[in-house]
């Protein structure tokens, strides 16, 4: 029997292992997701607790099977989201429920396929991964306190990592290192002065939480840039926009050519939403056309700008954050903090306005991280991961998002070398597909993935000639 180990039982690791049993009926193969988690396919995105957390997408555009892309909204209203949550319905129809909502629609969709292929014996081991070593032409999996098992093959859908901290908030007590503890957010007197660092979606789902829970005190969100994901556009998206034909070696080129497709589309009244459709469609051509030195150029003068638009806010949410700050609940600055001291009455946080020479002083009470997931750490934090560094297994890609894979997903080790059987599923392959956070790429590169997996599992299992 073929012995796949999924290491991270998130949206990616679930997905993997749903189409894996979906695509390949009668494939016999013993399958063990590697997730502490009770629900698989939920994570760290779609485990939150909080309802007003919801899907920046709406569910027509969810589905977790491409040629079925009403099956999420469909499911949604049949478990009557619309009536549990009125909120989750906007007055054109469209659906955003609470991210909840789509972990659980992922993990039945998972045990449903896991019922009707019974070749695939499915074992969920409800411990945290902490070793893979290689051992002869497979790993040997080391998870909790048992026995290390055997594996044919590895997927790592390694979730989404907490933020690196800022080198400024190294040194106060008073800052929630991880924005995703729900916990620490609650336990905030309703007085205190916020200081939310970072203006991506992770926060604007803090200032959603701390407004819902009626937060009564001054909040100030601040980032270099100080810009908020663009509101989702009530006009319908269809993509527009050819990047793949004659494709740009350069991050310049690739910017021009964006911005005449945009001034093309608005120019015939269609919205700017139509080029980003398009371009997320061809990420992997327009992105693979580049060099390393060109994504990281792109990456540090246009990453910005492309996730405010192309990872667009709930329209519940982005509500939410507009009537606070017309009320003066929450003021939102484009600026960089230099320093952050702990005192007697708070904490002294020094900022540089964009532009601006002079610094300023804010006078806080807490201070949450809110700058993305750390994925330039990840290789040396993550254990299975470090351990498989050091052994020369794999290595962090040159833009530092994540782990260096060839165009099958393959783990690539120090040596230059793919392994044929060690996969990374997920965000942590960014660097070579450069859009991997977002649905629908971050399910079909998973998909893509089981595709491999079945094909090793054939070839082991075939009879000799």
């Amino acid at each position: 029997m073929f012995r796949i180990v999924i290491v991270g039982g998130g949206f990616c690791g679930a997905a993997c292992a749903l189409h894996l049993l979906r695509d390949h009926p009668g494939l016999a193969a013993d399958l063990t997701i590697v997730e502490p988690r009770e629900i698989l396919g939920a994570g760290l995105a779609y485990s939150t607790p909080a309802r007003e957390h919801r899907t920046n997408v709406a569910a027509a555009r969810m589905s977790v099977f491409p040629e079925a892309p009403l099956h999420f909204d469909a499911w949604a209203r049949a478990q009557g989201v619309p009536e549990i949550d009125p909120a989750s319905e906007m007055p054109d129809g469209r659906l955003y429920p609470s991210r909840a909502v789509f972990g659980r629609y992922v993990q039945a969709m998972l045990r449903a396929a896991t019922a009707a292929n019974p070749a695939v014996t499915v074992r969920h081991l409800r411990q945290t991964a902490s070793a893979v070593v290689p051992e002869g032409v497979g790993f040997l999996v080391s998870a909790g306190d048992g026995e290390p098992a055997m594996a044919d093959a590895i997927v790592l859908a390694v979730s989404h990592t907490a933020p690196d901290l800022p080198a400024p908030l190294r040194a106060t007590t008073r800052v929630v290192a991880n924005p995703w503890d729900i916990a620490a957010l609650g336990g905030l007197p309703q007085e205190a002065r916020v200081l939310i660092v970072g203006t991506g979606l992770t926060a604007c789902d803090v200032m959603a939480t701390l407004l819902a829970r009626c937060h009564r005190g001054p909040i100030t969100a601040l980032s270099r840039h100080g810009l908020l994901p663009r509101p989702r556009t009530l006009l319908p998206v269809e993509a527009e926009g050819d990047f793949a034909t004659s494709a740009e070696h350069t991050a310049l080129g690739l910017l021009r050519r964006i911005r005449r497709a945009v001034a093309v589309a608005q120019e015939a009244g269609r919205p700017w939403e139509n080029i980003v459709d398009a371009l997320r469609q061809q990420a992997s051509i327009a992105w693979g056309t580049l060099d390393w030195a060109e994504r990281r150029r792109m990456l540090r003068h246009l990453r910005v700008f492309w996730d405010v638009h192309r990872f667009q806010s709930a329209p519940q949410i982005d509500e939410t954050i507009r009537a606070a700050r017309a009320a003066g609940r929450l003021t939102v600055r484009a600026a960089s903090i230099v320093s952050a001291e702990d005192g007697l009455s708070g904490t002294e946080v020094r900022i540089r306005p964009r532009g601006a020479g002079d610094l300023e002083t804010l006078y806080v009470d807490k201070l949450i991280n809110c700058t993305g997931p750390g994925h330039r750490s990840v290789v040396g934090t993550h254990p299975v991961l470090r351990g498989l560094a050091e052994a020369g297994g794999l290595q962090a890609d040159p833009a530092d998002l994540g782990i260096l894979v060839d165009g099958q997903g393959r783990v690539v080790r120090q040596n230059g070398a793919a392994w044929k059987n060690l996969f990374v599923a997920g965000p942590l392959a960014r660097g070579t597909f450069g859009e991997l956070m977002g649905l629908p790429q971050v399910n079909l590169q998973p998909r893509a993935v089981a595709a491999e997996l079945a094909s090793l599992a054939r070839a082991q299992c075939a009879p000799a000639a």
